[in-house]
């Protein structure tokens, strides 16, 4: 799994009305694109001052998918002409989950880096249907 996080400003005079409509036309990515998961959109609830007001992240299915992800001609509609008329910056950072921390039953954290990245959420489904479907090895 990979995130690929897009901090937005936009251009002075940019409506809220604009910006509800350039993110419920963000389900173009969902829909059109086979590798997002998912698009999480919201607005900074911080008090820092730095005028990227928006967050849009997509969850990828696995860290290959970014590179067809930049290039798909879905996403390069949504940002050209969805996104572009009405932003004055953008920041882009692709996270990978090289590793995560929750809390367990006991509150401790559960980590562990040794091991590399943690598979997708695909492959530990594949590996699941492969254990299910062959019990007795």
């Amino acid at each position: 799994m990979i995130q690929h996080i897009v901090l937005l400003k936009w251009k002075p005079g940019t409506t809220d009305e604009q910006i509800d409509r350039a993110f419920g036309q963000a389900q173009e990515l969902v829909d059109g694109i086979e590798s997002v998961e998912r698009v999480t959109l919201g607005r900074n609830r911080g008090a820092m001052d730095h005028g990227f007001t928006h967050a849009l992240i997509v969850r990828l299915s696995d860290e290959d998918a970014l590179s067809s992800y930049l290039r798909h001609p879905v996403r390069e509609r949504y940002v050209g002409e969805i996104l572009a008329p009405i932003e004055q910056e953008r920041i882009e950072i692709d996270v990978p989950e090289d590793a995560h921390l929750e809390r367990n039953a006991s509150g401790g954290l559960n980590w562990d880096w040794q091991h590399g990245p943690r598979p997708s959420a695909s492959a530990a489904a594949a590996a699941l249907r492969w254990e299910e479907a062959h019990p007795d090895l």
